[in-house]
């Protein structure tokens, strides 16, 4: 034990003061030199490990051999226009390090559905209803706000956006996208809600499912035929459910496709794989069980359609078990509606997995490895091999629909690679008349309702946001 005498005490308390004492000791002195030393050594340290965090960190992302070509006349494959143009994808930016407390998949997830994002990335939208021949309607937002009605030709793109499970045009990982894309860089965008969600209302016992194209084949005809001008660029991009959807129309549509590019965000791709990745841990099993609860949730605000004699689905055994899961709710409704002969035949026939490989428009996959709702082995990482315009990006953290960074107050990475790719593909593709796959005769009349007031970020229905 080391006595500690007066003069040494003196030493203690002057270099306690500087903060010192545990760096150099009680009775050495700091000189200059020292000091630079010190803040080298720091400096060194942290770019080291800032080095090592990226390249932990960094994107897997993966493209076809020979990758296809955008325009006959630059030569550009779409590979090579992302290495130049895309530095969040491919180069210094294609990393994703997440907020420290936000360090896993679960977490990311949670915090996507209980944050509060109503303050930030407010977009204001005008609502059509368009009526379909099967009696139905399907709601669209755009913005900017008469922006489509402006009597000019207007030649700036536009991105069509289909959202998750239950979600709409108020999602916070929607307007996190439309919100820059719209300002900064002059896009204009159009959310197809599905059929009964943000407000819509259920004019028919139809609702939506996993592999349900046909709504989104109306909107887009109607967009190209009535709303745009020939020469504008139509993007489009899916988030969770809408990005099965989104895929499966795109490999349907093969080159008759009006669409120039596309994003596909937390694509579940194999149905049924993703139903056995739920069911096969306690976790998977409480993912399962709020996504089923979301969709009773939605079905509640459209009861009336469904008690009726000739209803399809069993309302009693549709909310006699609070615990529902996800399966047993697409046994009882999803099966049901779609008319398919089993959920697992409901499942494996809706798989955008099975089209990918006939899509025939640039298509940039995101999927974290961490999503706790996305079987990892779904990711089609090889199908690249059989398709050019396929590019796959993988990142290790990022969850469900989450990619969230910063320590304060977490913003969603994602949107950078998103917007980069959009840019440089609209940039690089021309508009040409493509013969229309759907004669919209499906569209019977069409209700403009005007500006969306006070509920274009706010979610008050009985469901949880962000899924």
């Amino acid at each position: 034990m080391v006595e500690l005498t007066s003069a040494t005490w003196k030493d203690y308390n002057y270099y306690s003061e500087k903060g010192l004492l545990l760096l150099l000791g009680p009775t050495r002195t700091i000189t200059p030199e020292l000091l630079i030393l010190i803040l080298i050594i720091i400096i060194i340290v942290i770019r080291y490990l800032n080095k090592i965090n990226k390249e932990y960190n960094r994107f897997q992302v993966y493209s076809n051999y020979h990758p296809a070509s955008l325009n006959q006349d630059d030569g550009n494959d779409i590979r090579s226009i992302v290495d130049k143009e895309c530095p969040s994808i491919i180069g210094p930016n294609a990393f994703f390090s997440p907020t420290p407390w936000l360090f896993n998949g679960h977490l990311q997830t949670i915090y996507s559905a209980i944050g509060n994002f109503s303050k930030i990335d407010r977009v204001e939208y005008e609502r059509r209803m368009i009526r379909v021949k099967d009696g139905g309607q399907i709601s669209i937002d755009m913005s900017p706000p008469l922006s489509f009605d402006s009597g000019e030709e207007d030649s700036r793109p536009v991105l069509v956006v289909l959202h998750g499970l239950t979600g709409g045009s108020h999602e916070s990982y929607v307007r996190s996208l439309l919100h820059p894309l719209i300002s900064r860089f002059g896009w204009r965008a159009v959310v197809v809600n599905f059929r009964g969600c943000a407000h819509t209302p259920l004019l028919t016992p139809k609702l939506y499912n996993a592999g349900a194209t046909e709504d989104i084949r109306v909107v887009i005809s109607y967009l190209k035929k009535k709303v745009v001008s020939p020469d504008v660029n139509l993007h489009a991009i899916g988030f969770s459910l809408g990005a099965n959807v989104l895929t499966k129309y795109l490999g349907e549509e093969q080159d008759r496709s009006v669409i120039k590019s596309a994003v596909v965000v937390g694509n579940p791709w194999d149905l049924y794989a993703g139903h056995i990745f739920l069911e096969s841990s306690f976790l998977g099993k409480i993912y399962s069980r709020a996504l089923a609860s979301n969709l009773r949730g939605l079905m509640k605000r459209h009861i009336h359609n469904y008690k009726t004699r000739k209803s399809a689905i069993d309302v009693g055994a549709l909310y006699s078990n609070p615990n529902q899961s996800l399966y047993e709710f697409d046994s009882i409704v999803t099966k049901s509606l779609g008319g398919f002969k089993s959920t697992e035949s409901y499942y494996k026939s809706q798989s955008s997995t099975l089209v990918v490989n006939q899509i025939r428009i640039p298509v940039l996959s995101i999927n974290a490895r961490d999503d706790p709702i996305v079987s990892l082995d779904s990711i089609p990482v090889h199908n690249v091999l059989d398709n050019p315009f396929l590019m796959v990006l993988v990142s290790r953290f990022g969850g469900h629909l989450g990619w969230f960074e910063g320590v304060l107050n977490p913003r969603r990475m994602i949107d950078r690679p998103i917007t980069e790719w959009f840019v440089a593909m609209n940039k690089h593709t021309r508009s040409q008349n493509i013969a229309d796959s759907n004669d919209h005769s499906d569209v019977v009349g069409v209700h403009k309702l005007g500006v969306l007031q006070g509920s274009c970020t706010v979610n008050d229905d009985d469901t949880i946001q962000g899924l």
